[in-house]
């Protein structure tokens, strides 16, 4: 078992024993509602900062939501597989010619004031107030051989809108990772503050049922990681996409397959900044996906 797989086991089998997903019949009980996702996409258009061409990305995702007596817990875990063109391959003299290989897990779990208090967190176009701590894990199989560790922690706002869901959440951050590009190859970055959203709106048109959904991230100055890095500077993040629910289109169950386009900017990417190249991703993707 190599290195890599063991680290994303460990992550894996981290973030499901947290969110609920091994659980014991009863705390099963406490469980309100539950959504898992598995789907994959395919984004041409990927850049990679040092690199002024495009790398080919296609990736698998399975995601777990789920709502419990005292808040909710998110968990998704990204299989990604980048084309040889991914300049972190090839940026230490030998070229691997072949393709790598990238997981990165997201686990937040969120303890709403309204369901531990009995209410009183409602306010305005505020529908609850909640206290969120989480964390990603990332590693790669190329030559840059990231292992992204990030902490977040921070309030949680949830947005009264009548169908579906908007949260907005304020962080503290901080990430460590691996850099093989230079002398020291561990990096250790400032703390910094961070926005995460997310949404998901359902609507109508016409005899199209559609789901408008997706995240967006802003993270502030992180400094270098170490001595031989750049500075780091504020990067943003949106994610959005545009699904069809098919199942209910075709006159099959609701809320079960989903399909769609949808289009990730990146700026300032992973905090680069020009002169290097790439720093800036502006990419549509498409995207396949099945709820159980």
């Amino acid at each position: 078992m190599s290195e890599m797989t063991w680290r994303c086991g460990i992550a894996l089998a981290a973030v499901l024993g947290a969110s609920g997903m091994v659980a014991s019949p009863a705390s099963a009980q406490t469980i309100q509602f539950s959504d898992t996702y598995l789907s994959i996409r395919g984004l041409l258009q990927d850049r990679q900062p040092g690199d002024p061409g495009l790398t080919k990305e296609v990736a698998g995702n399975i995601a777990y939501a789920n709502g419990w007596t005292y808040g909710s817990n998110f968990v998704s875990l990204d299989f990604e597989n980048f084309s040889h063109q991914d300049p972190a391959n090839n940026a230490l003299g030998t070229p691997q010619k072949g393709d790598s290989f990238e997981t990165y897990s997201v686990f937040r779990t969120v303890a709403s004031g309204n369901k531990i208090f009995g209410g009183g967190f409602s306010f305005g176009p505020i529908k609850d107030v909640g206290l969120e701590l989480g964390g990603d894990i990332a590693t790669q199989d190329d030559q840059y051989a990231a292992y992204k560790r990030l902490v977040v922690f921070g309030p949680q706002f949830s947005i009264d809108i009548p169908k579906g869901f908007w949260t907005i959440s304020l962080h503290v951050s901080h990430e460590w990772d691996n850099d093989a590009y230079t002398t020291k190859s561990s990096t250790n970055y400032d703390v910094a503050p961070e926005l995460e959203t997310a949404w998901l709106f359902p609507f109508q048109l016409g005899p199209v049922p559609l789901k408008f959904e997706g995240f967006a991230n802003v993270v502030g100055p992180k400094g270098k990681g170490n001595a031989q890095e750049a500075y780091h500077r504020t990067e943003i993040l949106i994610h959005p996409k545009l699904m069809v629910d098919v199942g209910q289109l075709i006159g099959w169950l609701p809320n079960k397959i989903d399909a769609g386009v949808g289009y990730e900017y990146w700026h300032n990417k992973f905090g680069n900044t020009p002169p290097l190249a790439s720093t800036e991703q502006n990419a549509i993707f498409i995207e396949a996906g099945y709820h159980f």
